[in-house]
């Protein structure tokens, strides 16, 4: 397994700067990791796998990172997308976190210098440092999320509501696209839960895309069959996956996933009958 503490590569998208934060990450066998097709629970074996091997690791594992994306730029605004596993392993999945806050420091980042925390979903693995003893870990913050998934999430998932009643009077919940500081905008992109957020970020005439969960691995933005087998709605996940990937192929828009290896962007290419993607 490979050691994700600490922070990733800064990229610049005009005048902002992204910056991964890694919580944790573990490498797993990506076999049994995917449906091919919305109602199959079948396919991602290692045949099916053959043609995306250059998607995993050099031991043909799949890395899961954990963690989160730091925007800066966005006027006085110090956004934090996402906020990993925590400190606790959550039970049963193997899963384990809790380096955030250490690498929040190693980028000279204060709790409470983030003005703003972003939910692009509210599973476990991307809740985790919303509260620390019931307290919001980013005292000065404003946690935000899509009210779908709030609606959906708490009150009904025991776990994220004990991770998330902390927070509630720093909440603000959008149910439309909304702008949330200059240059970065939400996009809903439902499926994986019924209120998955994408993140736009744009300045000057540079674009890029924070995806959250629409996509856990890269192989599904080439393949229109393949999902992951988290999905809540996994029809309505694989329309807007495949929306997506032939909005973005060929036009060099630099693209992240919430567990891509290393939290890399990269880009969707047009290719002989079938997209590809590559990392940088």
């Amino acid at each position: 397994m490979k050691d994700r503490t600490g922070v990733g590569d800064v990229v610049k998208i005009g005048e902002l700067q992204v910056l991964p934060v890694f919580d944790g990450s573990t490498d797993l066998a990506p076999t049994g990791m995917y449906r091919l097709g919305p109602e199959e629970m079948l396919g991602g074996d290692e045949d099916d796998w053959a043609p995306h091997r250059d998607l995993l690791a050099d031991d043909g594992t799949l890395e899961l990172v954990f963690g989160g994306f730091l925007v800066r730029g966005a006027g006085d605004r110090l956004i934090l997308v996402d906020g990993g596993v925590g400190r606790d392993a959550h039970g049963g999945t193997g899963v384990t976190g809790g380096h955030l806050l250490e690498s929040l420091a190693a980028a000279g980042v204060a709790l409470g210098d983030v003005t703003d925390v972003l939910f692009t979903h509210l599973h476990f693995d991307h809740i985790g440092w919303a509260t620390v003893d019931g307290a919001p870990t980013f005292p000065n913050a404003t946690y935000r999320c899509h009210r779908r998934d709030w609606d959906h999430f708490y009150g009904s998932d025991d776990d994220a509501t004990t991770r998330l009643a902390g927070i509630e009077p720093r909440l603000e919940l959008f149910d439309i696209d909304t702008t949330l500081a200059p240059g970065v905008d939400t996009r809903l992109a439902p499926g994986h839960t019924p209120g998955s957020t994408l993140l736009v970020l744009s300045s000057g005439n540079d674009r890029a895309l924070l995806l959250g969960d629409v996509v856990h691995c890269a192989v599904e933005l080439v393949d229109d069959d393949w999902g992951g087998v988290f999905d809540v709605d996994p029809a309505l996940a694989q329309r807007t996956r495949n929306a997506l990937a032939r909005e973005l192929e060929g036009t060099e828009v630099p693209v992240t996933g919430a567990h891509f290896p290393g939290l890399r962007f990269g880009r969707v290419l047009p290719g002989q009958g079938t997209r590809r993607f590559v990392f940088g």
